[in-house]
């Protein structure tokens, strides 16, 4: 995957350790980041998930992006993809975006670049994972092009899995035991 990628509004480019204090201004926000364990309490948290995020890059090439405002060079928050469920091969997207820029398209225009950048480069699915609740997600990962693939489940409930527009059709990718929709 290329190193910075350009929407009309942002620039996205791989996290550095001198993202930590902005990064952690959006991580320690409770109101914005609900995913995981919830918000980080200390920006040692934050530094060792960007050192998580490097690492990844040099073990998959998976890139997860640090998205800035190309007119002020504010830090919005992130975008990229992981080795989720189904590994690097078939990654999953994730993304989060300031409280303060919520609302205005940011989140699906980066999810929509990013995807373009995997499908580029080879990548065959892509997936988003999403507790049901988080309706805010649901509806960004609609607006990117993904569509409801099926659900399924963990350990702490629910989940809606899509997948990325060239593989919408596909039942190939069901994980077993799920359920179709």
């Amino acid at each position: 995957m290329r190193l910075v990628l350009g929407t009309t509004r942002t620039i996205l480019r791989p996290f550095e350790f001198a993202d930590c204090t902005e990064l952690h201004e959006i991580f320690g926000d409770p109101a914005t980041h609900t995913i995981g364990d919830g918000p980080f309490t200390s920006p040692e948290q934050t530094r060792h998930w960007i050192h998580r995020r490097i690492d990844s890059r040099e073990r998959s090439g998976l890139l997860w992006y640090a998205v800035r405002d190309s007119a002020t060079g504010l830090l919005l928050g992130d975008c990229g993809l992981f080795a989720g469920r189904t590994g690097a091969d078939e990654p999953e997207i994730g993304y989060e975006i300031r409280r303060s820029h919520q609302g205005r398209g940011f989140a699906s225009e980066v999810a929509r670049a990013v995807l373009q950048e995997a499908a580029a480069c080879g990548v065959p699915r892509v997936w988003a994972t999403i507790r049901p609740k988080n309706t805010a997600s649901i509806r960004v990962a609609a607006k990117a092009g993904f569509t409801r693939h099926h659900l399924g489940g963990d350990d702490r409930g629910q989940l809606v899995y899509l997948v990325s527009p060239r593989f919408a059709g596909s039942a190939r990718g069901r994980r077993a035991g799920a359920a179709p929709e």
